[in-house]
């Protein structure tokens, strides 16, 4: 057994106490979660409005699911775009694809230069390794369709050898290119030769839990009356009524005008509508949590930026696919790069019998050590293991992020769900809700809390 041990918390230099007190009785918005989502919404809201806003974090800030990730800044969703396509219609589903791909990489380049923070990001073209013609046609079929939204698009690379037993739809021709297996191989950075093609992705990574720290940071100093940070604050119940809502820590409570749920944790808190039909059973049963586990294996500072996700037939243990990164990073006062490996899940019924300091199982590294071994030329021993870690993801039904207004009563407002990828859905998520709290006319989106939850 190991300890839940981020490589991520492990780079945060902390200089400010824990900022933990008596909640203040009145504000303007109420933020429930210090994380990635809670404090992007914080910064977007401070920026747009004048309303006061106090954050309120359980544990300390960056501590839950933005300081237990993979630390990738990607943009795909983990249902095909033809799926929305069909749900929602072709203008709703490439808005969406837009928001995350597009959107809300600009507003993250946008905080960081306006914040001037120092976390370092990098940007790079990842590769999505295919195994098989259902895989293949998927994609191709998900390009067609982006191709009609006109959302810019990276060809499917297909190896020639496959190509040339097997026949295409003429309408996927603009959509890919033929080259070399050992091409295919290359870019994925694999001895596995069960891949026959791989889709190019715009990429990146961060060390979300840094970037977190240090925006909260200058939150603290740039709006010193108007914003409160309240860390070991554990909120257990969110009273709504037509015009507030009441918010009960302990013997504590704060009255909010708005309060905003950007928390994993949700499961924690007791909704309570006094202003309409229930609110508690319905979101709970509608969010389901989902532990991912990651391991890092320190290597040499000779390679460029990567990511790659390797879609799986096989898996021993049943997982659609595994992911790597690897990116430059200091421990112990030397530079190294850091390969980032994940892919076993495990879903939890009740996402307050996760505990963030429950050991990693030993049969989740050995599952990874397995998947290590059979796709990469590079041996990375045990000796070169360093770290073990886990975290939890909310998962929506519709497989994406829940964003806007409670429609059984707007008083609350949710930015969460990370479906597994978590860093630019949540911030274009802060960003949508500061709209709306600055009165914008929002279009509509598949994000959208949906109508049907609640009854008329």
């Amino acid at each position: 057994m190991f300890i839940n041990n981020s490589p991520w918390l492990k780079q945060l230099a902390r200089t400010r106490p824990v900022a933990k007190g008596k909640m203040t009785e009145q504000t303007d918005i109420a933020i429930i979660g210090g994380g990635i989502a809670g404090v992007t919404t914080a910064y977007f809201t401070l920026l747009f409005t004048d309303k006061k806003v106090t954050l309120i974090e359980a544990d300390k800030i960056a501590h839950g699911a933005t300081g237990h990730n993979a630390g990738q800044v990607t943009s795909y969703f983990e249902a095909p775009f033809q799926d929305f396509v069909k749900k929602y219609g072709l203008e709703l589903a490439a808005h969406a694809q837009r928001a995350i791909e597009f959107d809300a990489r600009i507003l993250l380049n946008e905080i960081i230069r306006d914040a001037q923070l120092l976390t370092p990001k990098s940007e790079f073209e990842g590769y999505n390794g295919l195994e098989t013609k259902e895989q293949i046609l998927i994609s191709l079929e998900d390009l067609f369709q982006r191709g009609e939204a006109v959302i810019a698009t990276r060809a499917l690379l297909i190896s020639k050898e496959w190509h040339e037993h097997i026949h295409l739809p003429e309408k996927y021709k603009p959509y890919y290119s033929i080259v070399d297996k050992e091409n295919i191989l290359s870019l994925l950075e694999t001895i596995d030769d069960r891949y026959i093609a791989c889709l190019p992705f715009l990429s990146g990574c961060m060390n979300s839990a840094l970037f977190t720290e240090e925006l909260v940071g200058f939150l603290m100093s740039t709006y010193k009356e108007r914003f409160t940070l309240l860390e070991e604050t554990l909120v257990e119940d969110c009273i709504l009524s037509q015009n507030e809502a009441r918010l009960k820590s302990g013997t504590n409570e704060i009255h909010a005008s708005r309060v905003v749920l950007c928390t994993n944790g949700f499961e924690k808190i007791t909704l309570k509508n006094q202003s309409g039909s229930d609110i508690d059973t319905k979101f709970h049963h509608s969010v389901t949590g989902l532990i991912g586990y990651m391991a890092g294996f320190l290597d040499v500072p000779d390679q460029k930026p990567a990511a790659s996700i390797y879609s799986k037939t096989d898996s021993d243990t049943g997982e659609a696919y595994y992911y790597a990164t690897r990116r430059p990073y200091e421990h112990l006062g030397g530079k190294y790069n850091i390969l980032s490996v994940g892919g076993p899940e495990e879903m939890v019924e009740d996402t307050r019998t996760y505990d963030p300091k429950m050991p990693y199982p030993e049969k989740h590294l050995e599952f990874i050590f397995s998947f290590i071994k059979k796709t990469f030329s590079r041996t990375y021993e045990r000796s070169a293991f360093y770290f073990a870690w886990h975290g939890l993801m909310g998962y929506t039904p519709n497989g994406v992020r829940l964003i806007g207004s409670e429609p059984c009563n707007p008083i609350l407002m949710y930015n969460l769900g990370c479906n597994g990828v978590g860093i630019l859905p949540s911030i274009y998520g802060g960003h949508r809700i500061a709209r709306i709290l600055r009165g914008d006319t929002i279009e509509p989106s598949i994000f959208d809390p949906q109508d049907q939850r609640c009854p008329t």
